[in-house]
């Protein structure tokens, strides 16, 4: 699959990482960032319940862990966001009145705000994507897949950082294969390509975690369902897998497969645990990968962001395009 770069968003450009061979030798140990979730809008929608759609706090948040980012030392490789970037879906959703049928356009809107606060992201440190639900939906098709391509560069690839592979992955393909089956089956094989031995470390991202707690626990929308789960992981163990990055939970949580590291980062945006939104720092080191979370505040309420219901004409609030909306 062709690596294309979207258009405003420059920092995906990791040609280097993709293609020098001198990235696959082990050169010392470094840092990078993972967060997920921070689908613009989930807290207007759902924690606020807001009149009209807004994603002011998210854009709020998002800039929030991007000056932690920038300011970082030492200065991270990338920045990877595990999922659900905007929280309207790509196609129209007529169960969910928060965007009245018209969850294409709002979208869109998302995406040009997403965009933008990304521009401040220290031009040194690279953008990296890993596909949501959100970003797919549920189901997905052929073209919520070719949308999502289009504005966040492929859905699944390999890259190599001081000797470290890492592996992106969309796990939509394991939560409903059958839905796109020929894009399934791409996904497989490749999946069937991961073992590397000259790897320092495999690393995998992807959005929907295998399991919450326990690999062999009953199925709930949070996990990739157990008829597959198990046959998954082990196939990711026997490929020398040993560290795994999530999201989707919008809690911390994690757990392990043999000695399969699962990491659950809670969300950028909305929290539905007990951990405020935040990112995770991940320490590459010689014998093994570290992580910490870091909060970006340091509740869960979200009611101060009730400010954002302000119809003051700024980012991430519907109130320029609201004729759009209620036509």
């Amino acid at each position: 699959m062709d690596f294309k770069i979207p258009e405003g968003l420059p920092g995906m450009n990791i040609e280097k990482w993709l293609k020098d061979p001198s990235e696959r030798i082990w050169s010392g140990p470094f840092t990078f960032v993972q967060g997920a979730d921070p689908q613009l809008g989930m807290i207007g929608s759902c924690k606020l319940k807001t009149c009209k759609p807004t994603w002011k706090a998210e854009i709020e948040l998002t800039r929030q862990a991007i000056q932690k980012i920038n300011t970082m030392s030492p200065k991270p490789k990338f920045f990877i966001v595990c999922g659900d970037m905007l929280d309207a879906y790509p196609f129209e959703k007529p169960f969910i009145p928060y965007y009245n049928g018209n969850d294409r356009i709002v979208r869109d809107l998302q995406y040009r705000d997403f965009v933008n606060v990304l521009q401040e992201l220290d031009s040194e440190i690279k953008l990296v994507f890993a596909c949501g639900n959100h970003d797919i939906g549920d189901i997905p098709t052929k073209q919520s897949i070719e949308i999502y391509r289009n504005q966040f560069g492929p859905d699944y690839f390999t890259f190599w950082v001081s000797g470290v592979k890492f592996v992106v992955l969309n796990s939509q393909y394991f939560y409903s294969p059958d839905a796109v089956p020929d894009e399934t089956e791409k996904h497989l094989e490749f999946m069937n390509k991961i073992a590397d031995p000259a790897a320092k470390f495999i690393v995998v991202f992807q959005h929907i975690p295998f399991f919450s707690k326990y690999p062999e626990e009953e199925d709930t929308f949070n996990s990739i369902p157990k008829e597959r789960r198990l046959k998954l992981l082990e196939q990711l163990w026997n490929a020398g897998v040993r560290y795994m990055f999530c999201g989707h939970h919008h809690k911390n949580g994690g757990g392990t497969y043999k000695d399969l590291e699962q990491v659950v980062t809670s969300a950028m945006g909305a929290p539905w645990g007990e951990d405020p939104s935040g990112i995770r720092l991940v320490n590459v080191g010689p014998l093994d990968i570290t992580h910490e979370y870091i909060k970006l505040r340091n509740t869960t309420d979200c009611q101060e962001f009730a400010k954002y219901e302000i119809n003051d004409q700024t980012e991430g609030q519907l109130d320029t395009d609201v004729n759009i909306i209620e036509q």
